[in-house]
């Protein structure tokens, strides 16, 4: 017979039982026994207690309350590659990253956003002609290749064009900035989840592009191009950096720069270079795939319901008429 316990919490009980689940799928577990609370706990697991809410109320106060509930930044060091950031920090430093982060997401960014995102698709359609019919093998291959010019817009401001075929790197690079981004937004999983000595440091990566191992078959070659497509991302920015350094921030609307430009209350609480790239770094890879997934379902939603089709193509001809977006 398991026990039961009742836990009291900002003024509400919680039905508590501990005992042995055998379940694929533990997030279902609150919900198929009735409990409003479920802990498994297993030394395999990181970490290795693990507590499922099933109460809006609760789950409300664990992720509304940073005091009482502060993220564990141990497990988000991984995204520290450029540098700190707001995922990587809590309390006062992630208050900090957020006061100064803020003003990136004004008005003036979210229209720069609609600018770039008509800019792209009006030089994609023009690339495809005037064919009746485009075959897309993969949605999201698609969406990709959309999101990417844009983001690279908006996060660093590299206005880049639609494009078929990759272009040319420009001198000491690699790489351009495009297919650098690309290959860091896409193998994101890959770099986090190798040990950090197979990438080798700065010195190594511009010697042969990779670290401890060799660049033979093709898991060698897929790290060797990833640790390179990171390195570029890093010395892109950094020139980017130094070149505006010189001819000044003012008038721009992308985040790179506003995170520079950014300040608190004293005109010299601002973000390090560090923490500006490593920032734009999360929102650049925060971004890119669930954006271009996201996109990629509402097309195959809008694809099997035509009267929703013709319902949002109907409602946007009568916003804009015969104006362009």
């Amino acid at each position: 017979m398991s026990q039961r316990w009742e836990l009291k919490y900002n003024s509400k009980w919680y039905r508590v039982s501990p005992g042995l689940v055998d379940i694929d799928e533990p997030t279902k577990v609150p919900r198929q026994l009735g409990w409003d609370v479920a802990a498994i706990v297993s030394p395999l697991s990181y970490p290795p207690v693990q507590c499922y809410v099933a109460d809006a109320g609760a789950i409300k106060i664990v992720t509304g309350n940073r005091a009482l509930f502060p993220k564990p930044a141990k497990m988000y060091a991984v995204l520290m590659l450029y540098g700190d950031n707001l995922v990587t920090t809590e309390g006062e430093t992630w208050s900090r990253h957020r006061r100064l982060a803020n003003p990136s997401f004004a008005e003036t960014s979210i229209r720069y956003v609609w600018e770039q995102t008509i800019r792209i698709l009006d030089q994609m359609f023009e690339d495809w002609g005037e064919f009746p019919t485009h075959e897309v093998h993969h949605m999201a291959d698609l969406t990709k290749e959309i999101t990417l010019p844009i983001l690279g817009a908006v996060a660093f401001g590299q206005e880049t064009n639609w494009e078929s075929k990759p272009g040319t790197s420009p001198p000491g690079h690699k790489m351009t900035f495009q297919q650098a981004v690309k290959i860091v937004s896409e193998r994101i999983t890959l770099r986090i989840a190798l040990p950090s000595w197979i990438w080798g440091d700065k010195e190594s990566r511009g010697r042969m592009g990779l670290g401890g191992i060799a660049s033979k078959g093709w898991l060698g070659l897929t790290i060797q191009e990833a640790a390179i497509g990171f390195a570029e991302l890093q010395q892109y920015m950094e020139e980017m950096l130094d070149e505006q350094s010189k001819v000044g921030f003012e008038g721009r609307r992308d985040i790179f720069s506003q995170l520079v430009q950014a300040t608190g209350e004293d005109v010299h609480d601002r973000l390090s270079t560090k923490d500006v790239i490593g920032n734009t770094f999360v929102f650049l890879i925060a971004g890119h795939e669930t954006t271009a997934h996201s996109t990629a379902f509402l097309f195959g939603l809008l694809a099997l319901e035509h009267e929703a089709q013709e319902e949002l193509y109907n409602h946007i001809v009568s916003v804009l008429g015969d104006k362009q977006p």
